[in-house]
């Protein structure tokens, strides 16, 4: 018994460091946060010294076109970008799976833009798009998909897709490594048995493969779908929200509000309601089960 109380109070020793970090670095900037967005704190003002304001500040935003505009802007970026990923993430992983032969060559290949900084992505495809000597502008305006005066980080219409097609780049490999796994791991049993009932090709996927790779497909929705959400890295690299407001998504606009107009209580409340719909969207995921009817159990004789 004394031994056991012991143990246990070992481990938590042990695991006291840990918390205390996590304390630190995770729930008290975010209990923080969630108190400057109760305030009118902004160091661009000085008579708003941050006194307590309710909810305010989130009234402001409801009300917020700007706010709204970001938001709406970044679901079609995510919807968007993770639609487009899905579709050619599952494409090339049914072609490596059907196609052994140098698959590792290919996978090592692909999970180069992985691997890569978001920074570095950012300087990177900035070069390659720079309207004066940019090789991939240059690429483009030769083989006449671009005007001569066209510059595709400048353009109001063609900047968000261009950015989304660098997301989409980046990202693929992740939705192919995940999606090849789980191509490999489905049982050989059922597509044996309609191959022998004379199935199509097209018939086993719709029938057999999608629905057993269900789990895999949300899994990957949701990982990047949340990922897309909060992308800032490359997008802050690329064009800071700009030209005019194409691309300033709910994060960026945050940021402008935080550490642009100094409007900390307001960019606080932004800051949470990017972090609501995140823990919204993976609570829904995760426990959507939990919204069916419960079974019906038959009474004991």
């Amino acid at each position: 018994m004394g031994s056991a109380v012991l143990d246990r109070y070992v481990a938590a020793w042990f695991l006291a460091p840990a918390l205390l970090l996590l304390l630190v670095i995770l729930v008290g900037p975010f209990g923080y946060m969630v108190w400057t967005s109760f305030t009118d704190l902004s160091y661009a003002i000085p008579d708003r010294n941050g006194s307590f304001v309710g909810f305010d500040n989130f009234r402001r935003l409801m009300h917020d076109p700007f706010f709204w505009d970001s938001f709406l802007l970044t679901v079609r970026f995510m919807v968007s970008a993770v639609a487009i990923e899905l579709l050619l993430g599952f494409g090339i992983a049914m072609l490596l799976f059907h196609q052994l032969q140098r698959r590792r060559l290919v996978l090592t290949l692909l999970m180069v833009p992985m691997m890569l900084a978001p920074v570095a992505i950012g300087l990177i495809w900035k070069l390659l798009l720079q309207g004066d000597f940019g090789m991939m502008t240059y690429y483009l305006r030769f083989v006449g998909l671009l005007g001569s005066q066209q510059v595709l980080l400048s353009d109001a219409q063609l900047v968000l897709p261009t950015i989304i097609g660098i997301d989409v780049w980046q990202w693929t490999p992740f939705v192919v490594l995940v999606m090849l796994a789980g191509l490999m791991s489905l049982p050989r049993e059922p597509f044996e048995a309609a191959v022998m009932d004379g199935a199509r090709p097209v018939q086993i996927l719709r029938d057999i493969t999608l629905p057993l790779l269900r789990p895999i497909i949300a899994l990957v929705v949701l990982l990047r779908g949340i990922d897309a959400f909060k992308e800032f890295d490359k997008v802050f690299i690329l064009t800071g929200g700009g030209p005019g407001t194409s691309t300033e998504l709910l994060s960026i606009y945050t940021y402008r509000m935080n550490f642009k107009d100094w409007d900390l209580g307001y960019g606080a409340a932004c800051a949470f309601m990017v972090y609501f719909v995140l823990c919204s969207i993976f609570y829904k995921a995760v426990f959507w089960q939990e919204g069916r009817a419960p079974v019906k159990r038959r009474a004991a004789p």
